[in-house]
């Protein structure tokens, strides 16, 4: 039987490492925005009588894992759901200006939802694409273009990084490039997800 809930090491790794590099009030805005992504996750699936099964915390973020839903439709609904409770909490907090929280929470909000959104696997993004594209062409090749988007995106945001890195603008883009690189060897190739 899975467990419910589950931390990786991956995970405490990477909350880690955003704690050394930009401190605790980045990390408490990191885990309050993955926590109202998932939290939409989680109404949308219940709206459509499936019930979350278990909760894991590993490398690619707050991961839910559900049952019951039935239909395409209610699937991409559910996959929609987090990035638009992001996108509404991030909204809110925008107009708090004076608060340099509600600001870093109106920054990560934005910046998380549109990295997820990307139509790369393991993201909410690639999986409303793959569930689009599997319906319409079938899983084999819907699998073989998945896996082709992820390495074109992870190389595009891996070059855009090296160039953000060149000009001194962070380091964030080429990890994000790398990482996607990195996932669409291990996930989308064996569809573990799936």
């Amino acid at each position: 039987m899975k467990r419910r809930f589950s931390i990786s090491p991956w995970a405490v790794l990477l909350m880690a490492a955003v704690y050394f590099a930009v401190g605790i009030k980045a990390v408490l805005a990191v885990l309050i925005s993955v926590v109202i992504h998932e939290l939409g996750h989680s109404a949308a699936i219940k709206l459509f009588g499936g019930k979350v099964v278990s909760v894991r915390f590993d490398s690619s973020g707050l991961c839910m894992d559900s049952n019951g839903i039935e239909s395409a439709v209610g699937e991409l609904i559910v996959l929609a759901s987090g990035p638009a409770a992001g996108l509404i909490f991030a909204a809110i907090c925008s107009h708090y200006p004076e608060n340099g929280f509600a600001v870093l929470l109106t920054a990560v909000g934005f910046v998380l939802t549109a990295y997820n959104l990307l139509p790369v696997y393991p993201l909410d993004g690639g999986r409303m694409v793959y569930t689009v594209l599997s319906g319409c062409i079938g899983r084999k090749k819907c699998a073989d273009i998945m896996y082709l988007i992820g390495i074109v995106t992870g190389t595009i945001l891996a070059v855009c990084g090296l160039l953000s890195l060149a000009k001194d603008y962070g380091t964030a883009l080429l990890i994000a490039g790398v990482w996607l690189l990195i996932a669409q060897t291990g996930i989308v190739k064996s569809m573990r997800l799936l």
